[in-house]
């Protein structure tokens, strides 16, 4: 088999074709999931029944992680070899200013400014926030996983727990790659199947301790499953290949039918619509290999670098942290007319009209709010990533 002929990192800023979009579609696997879901809790005609539908936002966050996990281990490599050292200070600066504004902007107006407006109280889109001081305090510590599973859901905030999982990915994250050193394959490799052991234990217990598992083994248990750390670290795993330039293991990997395969994978599952043991992980391997071919593959079977799906990925933390206050505003408005339209017609309709106004919204944020962060973000940067990102 010939030399494979992928990647090569420039001598300017990283850039990876294809991945701004591919965040547009794991934000849209996410809004079409959530729809549905807004539908069926509102006793509106829905699609929340279809397999396929069910599984989309599960798979849309697994996605996002994955991404994340390879994106933040590639450039961290870098800077670590170009500087000899990752300056961890500067990262979580990075990170900050990329994640908290809109984080805590929407955490502020779910909590205090949206429950005041009569409207969506009167629809059922919002209302008084029960355990409001202690939610506070969770989500103000970027514990929003917590939250969800000590409380349960608040309205227009349920979707703030990935950005929980991800603050604690970047909180230890830098710390294993400079301990690593040159060993950062087995030590993440190592990890990996630690943090999956852990897991299994924790359901094994769980399921043994049926009918009464006990509080702690319960948090513990649903915990993990708005945790996920794996699925990050399954996503650092190509990018350490890649960067190591592991060129047996990419010849494989980059090759047209194991892209072929991993995409039809992904599509069959997701059209099977089940949840299976390790079906996360097994999403996380099947997007960790379709990732490292749409980022270095010189043909990948699939492209996303068309210019409408970059912008839109440059949009997509907006489009995610805010489409739950676009479905809102279309059910309400919208709802009575887009009942009385076919099946087919009502669900194109609905999600065109959401994903339009979330894409007004996410305009709004990243111009008004998130754009003079990042242009801070961007000044002290050591290892220039590429345009700004939701979840990297």
């Amino acid at each position: 088999m010939p030399a494979p002929s992928f990647y090569r990192r420039p001598g300017g800023p990283v850039y990876f074709p294809n991945l701004d979009g591919l965040r547009f579609v794991a934000a849209l696997l996410v809004i079409v999931n959530h729809i549905e879901q807004q539908r069926l809790f509102h006793g509106r005609p829905t699609l929340s029944a279809v397999p396929a539908v069910q599984r989309m936002g599960d798979v849309g966050v697994t996605l996002f992680f994955v991404l994340s996990g390879f994106l933040i281990t590639y450039l961290l490599l870098v800077e670590q070899e170009q500087f000899g050292r990752v300056a961890v200070g500067r990262f979580y600066q990075r990170r900050a200013l990329r994640l908290w504004p809109l984080y805590y902007a929407v955490v502020l107006l779910a909590l205090l400014v949206l429950p005041q407006v009569a409207w969506l109280r009167a629809a059922g889109f919002s209302g008084d926030v029960a355990q409001l001081p202690e939610k506070a305090v969770l989500y103000a510590l970027l514990l929003p996983n917590v939250a969800l599973v000590r409380y349960g859901g608040t309205p227009f905030l349920s979707q703030t727990w990935s950005i929980g999982t991800e603050e604690q990915f970047y909180l230890l994250w830098p710390w294993v790659l400079r301990r690593a050193g040159a060993r950062v394959l087995p030590v993440v490799g190592g990890l990996l199947l630690l943090l999956l052991g852990a897991q299994r234990v924790v359901v094994v217990a769980f399921h043994a301790a049926q009918p009464a598992p006990g509080p702690g083994l319960t948090f513990a248990f649903n915990f993990l499953y708005y945790f996920r750390l794996d699925c990050l670290v399954v996503g650092a795993v190509p990018a350490i290949l890649l960067f190591q330039r592991r060129t047996a293991v990419l010849r494989w990997l980059l090759a047209p039918a194991t892209q072929w395969l991993s995409l039809l994978a992904v599509l069959g599952l997701l059209a099977w619509g089940r949840r299976f043991a390790l079906h996360e992980q097994v999403y996380a391997g099947l997007f960790a290999v379709l990732i490292l071919n749409l980022a270095a593959a010189e043909k990948s079977v699939v492209t996303l670098e068309q210019g409408w799906l970059r912008y839109l990925g440059k949009l997509s933390y907006g489009l995610y942290m805010l489409h739950y206050l676009a479905v809102a505003v279309v059910l309400h408005l919208g709802g009575p007319w887009l009942d009385a339209q076919v099946g087919w017609l009502r669900w194109l309709l609905t999600l065109l009209a959401t994903l339009g106004l979330s894409v007004l919204l996410a305009l709004v944020s990243y111009y008004g709010l998130e754009r003079p962060f990042l242009r801070r973000k961007a000044r002290p940067e050591r290892v220039l990533p590429q345009a700004p990102r939701r979840a990297e």
